[in-house]
C-alpha cells in the first residue's frame, strides 16, 4: 500500500510539473519581458511631442548627444545677420540724406537774397502792423483774391515775400496762408501774424525773415 501511494504521488508530481509547461509560461521561459524604464518613457513622449510639433533637430541631437534643439540654425543665423546688416545700411543712408538736405537748406538761405530775390516789389512803405489803417485778416473780404501775391514787408522795413497761397474756411475767412520768400521757397504762416493795407494791398508782419525761415515745413518749389 505504501508502494502504491508513493508511485501516485511521483505521478502528480510529473503533472503538476507539466501543467508549468503551458504556453503562457514558455513565453517568459527564453524570452524576457521588455520594460521601459522611467528615463526611457520620458524619452519617448519627448520624440513623440517633437514629432507631432514639425521639429527639425537632428536625431543626434533628440537622443542627447549634443547640441540644442532649441538653438536657431545656421540658415536662420545667417539672414539675423543679413537682415541687422541691412538695417545698419538703411540707417547710415537715412542720416546721409539728412545731413545732405540740411546742407541744401542752409545753402538755399545763405544764397537766397543773391540768387533767388524778388525783384518786382514796390517802393518801401511805412511801417504800419499797428496802424488803424491796416486790419486784422479775418475782416478781410474775399480773402483768397485780396491777398493773392500781396508783398510781406517786416518790422525792418524789407520785403519779406509775397501771398502764394491762401487756405480759406467754411467761412471764406482765412485759415493759413503761404508766403513765398523767394521763387523757390515758401512757408505756411497764421493770419495772426499779419495785417492787411487795402489802400496800397500791403501785408505787414511783427515777424522777421529770419523768423519765417525757421518756421517749421518750408517747400521748396522747382
Amino acid at each position: 500500500m505504501r508502494t502504491r501511494n508513493l508511485f501516485m504521488g511521483g505521478v502528480a508530481a510529473l503533472a503538476l510539473a507539466g501543467s508549468f509547461a503551458t504556453p503562457g509560461f514558455a513565453q517568459y521561459s527564453g524570452n524576457p519581458p521588455q520594460v521601459s524604464t522611467p528615463q526611457e518613457k520620458a524619452q519617448t513622449r519627448q520624440l513623440n511631442m517633437q514629432a507631432q510639433s514639425g521639429t527639425t533637430a537632428s536625431p543626434a541631437a533628440l537622443n542627447g548627444q549634443g547640441g540644442d534643439v532649441n538653438a536657431p540654425s545656421a540658415v536662420n543665423q545667417a539672414r539675423q545677420a543679413q537682415y541687422r546688416n541691412e538695417q545698419d545700411q538703411y540707417q547710415a543712408d537715412r542720416a546721409r540724406y539728412e545731413a545732405q538736405r540740411r546742407r541744401y537748406e542752409r545753402n538755399i538761405h545763405r544764397y537766397d537774397d543773391a540768387r533767388y530775390y524778388f525783384t518786382d516789389y514796390p517802393h518801401a512803405y511805412p511801417y504800419r502792423y499797428t496802424d488803424v489803417h491796416s486790419v486784422r485778416l479775418y475782416l478781410v473780404p474775399e480773402a483768397s483774391q485780396q491777398l493773392a501775391n500781396a508783398p510781406v514787408e517786416g518790422p525792418d522795413g524789407k520785403w519779406i515775400g509775397r501771398v502764394r497761397n491762401v487756405e480759406t474756411g467754411p467761412d471764406g475767412r482765412p485759415r493759413r496762408l503761404e508766403i513765398a520768400l523767394n521763387h523757390r521757397v515758401s512757408v505756411w504762416a497764421s493770419p495772426g501774424d499779419f495785417r492787411f493795407d487795402a489802400a496800397n494791398r500791403i501785408l505787414y508782419t511783427d515777424l522777421s525773415r529770419a523768423d519765417f525761415w525757421n518756421m517749421p515745413g518750408a517747400t521748396y518749389g522747382g
